[in-house]
């Protein structure tokens, strides 16, 4: 039994994805300074009403609103980007790619094919799964342990998959 610790290093990226390489796909920055700035392995989600077609990075904690999530950030967003003219790219969210990312809590058999929250650390700046919340937040389906991560490890590395019901398509 190991305990993990992280770092800002630990962010989520692609594990393994049907189309081959992992997809990548482009969309306007978001337009409000405290959410338009993101990092790679942030989870991104759609900007609110008339900033829809924008994304922004998904708040502290849980995220309300279950249906608006794009995927997470392939590259470190701009902060002094001008609004409508800067593309960031960012890996979808979609039924065909697992990503690689931390989960905090301690890792048991009962949890592959589990749905649990994910939530980012405000204080690392990293995307994370809570396996302590099952529900109410854009979700992540437990599909295995990485490489290093065994049963019974605190904090260790999953493979997940978003869950259906919480990604939209550009």
């Amino acid at each position: 039994m190991a305990d993990g610790s992280f770092s800002s290093g630990s962010y989520v990226r692609p594990y393994i994805s049907a189309h081959g390489s992992p997809r990548t796909e482009e969309i306007e920055q978001g337009s409000t300074a405290s959410t338009a700035v993101y990092k790679l392995g942030d989870l991104i989600c759609r900007g609110a009403t008339t900033n829809a077609h924008r994304a922004v990075l998904q708040a502290t904690g849980v995220t309300a609103n279950l249906t608006v999530c794009l995927g997470f950030a392939a590259e470190d967003a701009e902060t002094s980007a001008t609004v409508g003219v800067k593309k960031t790219l960012f890996w979808p969210a979609d039924s065909e790619t697992q990503f690689i990312g931390v989960a905090k809590g301690t890792l048991n058999s009962t949890q592959l094919g589990g749905i649990y929250a994910i939530r980012r650390d405000s204080t690392l700046g990293i995307a994370y799964l809570d396996l302590a919340i099952v529900s109410t937040a854009v979700m992540g389906i437990v599909d295995a342990f990485a490489n290093g991560s065994t049963m019974d490890d605190t904090n260790g590395f999953v493979v997940f998959r978003v869950a259906s019901s919480c990604s939209q398509k550009y």
